[in-house]
């Protein structure tokens, strides 16, 4: 979304799929990575900002969650709907 977290829905690629995937799995491997390539945010509706087990907790969910969508058929379509 570049940035641009107006609450609208956004069209994902699988690849984009994938590529959130092997960042949250390069992150789980090294989490000294969390800050340059995961960083949280601070503010009232995003949550605590440590990186913790909590967080470390969220990023296997979505590789759990990723690897779910990228196994149902391709014709399917992906889309985010960012929400703060």
């Amino acid at each position: 979304q570049n940035g641009v977290d107006n609450c609208s829905k956004y069209y994902v690629t699988r690849q984009d799929l994938n590529e959130l995937k092997l960042v949250c799995k390069e992150v789980l491997l090294d989490r000294s990575k969390a800050d340059q390539l995961l960083p949280t945010k601070s503010g009232f509706f995003f949550g605590d900002t440590h990186y913790d087990e909590f967080y470390f907790k969220d990023l296997e969910y979505t590789v759990k969650i990723v690897d779910s969508c990228l196994s149902l058929p391709v014709s399917w379509e992906f889309e985010y709907q960012s929400s703060w």
